[in-house]
């Protein structure tokens, strides 16, 4: 026999309560505005409205109340973007769901500057497919913020980083001599963007497909194209690292990299090239975007540290490298580039100097979005090498 729920006492006095105050909000409306009509309309989209029902849920749940209005679910979802780690924002009004942002803050949107530079080669515009929210990503407040100058850091780390005497340091790029400079690779290759215009793929996957021409192989070789171009050599490894399992792709594409960092030892520069994913418990999609480009994503390098206690003897120099490219970036596109992130784990980073990964987009850009940013970012290192 199925045993009868009891309701508590506290919710039979919320419930009566409630009942009370409708009760007398309906009195009171009708005298205010002398038209019952009326005063009953008000009533009803007040007693519909997100805030009653989500207090009254929560009341009868026994949920803590939060301050930013996210619940545990949708902080728990948002924190599944593969390099953020929980990077979240207070819920801007009329918003379908709580717009992502870089931790604790409100999101500071960045508009176009009239010095600032465009694509020399611009990507096609690409619309925003319906129901994709854009965000320009930029530095918050939160206290694991480190700032200076033109670069901030999200410091995943209990390290204490100073970013004036790494940016003094850091180690210069050379386009000198025989022989390839630049290795580019993907260990989730597969990752791909939200399909628009004449960019459609078959899936493999939740916003993954093998098409190269749809991933971030197809990212990768834009970028290679602009090294090219200007006389630098390129690797391209487009090993479909994270196929057909996701999880062990890291496992993989470690010896591939060691294996071409053997064969070519002029190689000076290795960029892993992902996309990140941004979505509410809704199901809401967010994108970003640079403020200062038009149909450009924003750009995200992600450091390795040693903070596990694995070996990673070159995650300064790496990292020093990284802040002196962001500097570079945010000289021409204060917001192509969002705060670089400096996290716990390695991602390969270990295996030698000049070691970076860069996330190009979410998974709510538009591949062209993604190819303008990619363009933008390669441009940059080309001209730091080129000093």
């Amino acid at each position: 026999m199925r045993k009868k729920r009891t309701t508590r006492p506290w919710v039979r006095g919320l419930r009566t309560g409630a009942a009370v105050l409708v009760g007398t909000l309906a009195v009171w409306l009708a005298w205010l505005v002398g038209d019952p009509a009326a005063a009953l309309d008000q009533l009803r989209e007040w007693a519909g409205s997100a805030q009653v029902s989500l207090a009254l849920l929560s009341a009868e749940l026994g949920l803590e109340e939060q301050g930013d209005g996210l619940s545990r679910w949708d902080r728990m979802v948002l924190a599944q973007s593969s390099l953020l780690g929980g990077v979240l924002s207070s819920p801007e009004p009329k918003q379908s769901a709580p717009p992502p942002s870089e931790p604790g803050d409100l999101l500071e949107l960045d508009p176009p500057g009239e010095d600032e530079e465009p694509s020399s080669s611009p990507a096609p515009s690409a619309q925003t497919p319906e129901g994709i929210i854009p965000k320009t990503m930029v530095a918050g407040s939160s206290a694991k913020y480190i700032t200076s100058g033109n670069v901030s850091i999200y410091n995943h780390t209990d390290y204490t980083v100073d970013i004036p005497a790494l940016l003094e340091n850091a180690p210069r790029l050379s386009a000198a001599g025989e022989g390839p400079k630049v290795l580019i690779y993907h260990s989730h290759a597969t990752e791909s963007y939200t399909m628009a215009g004449t960019d459609v793929y078959e899936p493999s996957g939740d916003h993954r497909t093998l098409d190269t021409t749809q991933n971030m192989v197809r990212v990768g070789e834009e970028m290679k194209a602009v090294f090219e171009a200007a006389g630098i050599g390129v690797v391209h490894d487009t090993t479909l690292y994270d196929y057909p399992s996701y999880n062990d792709a890291y496992n993989r594409s470690v010896q591939g990299v060691a294996e071409n960092l053997k064969k070519y030892p002029s190689i000076v520069l290795v960029l892993d090239v992902h996309r990140d994913a941004l979505v509410a418990s809704d199901g809401t999609i967010y994108k970003v975007v640079a403020g200062t480009v038009d149909d450009c994503a924003q750009v995200m390098m992600v450091m390795g540290s040693d903070a596990t206690g694995q070996v990673h003897p070159n995650w300064k120099v790496n990292l020093a490298l990284a802040l002196s490219i962001q500097s570079a970036i945010a000289d021409k596109w204060s917001t192509l580039a969002r705060p670089l992130v400096l996290r716990p784990t390695r991602f390969n980073q270990h295996l030698s100097t000049g070691m970076l990964l860069v996330e190009v987009g979410t998974h709510g850009n538009t591949l062209q979005e993604a190819i303008t940013a990619a363009r933008l970012y390669a441009r940059t290192v080309v001209e730091l090498m080129e000093r």
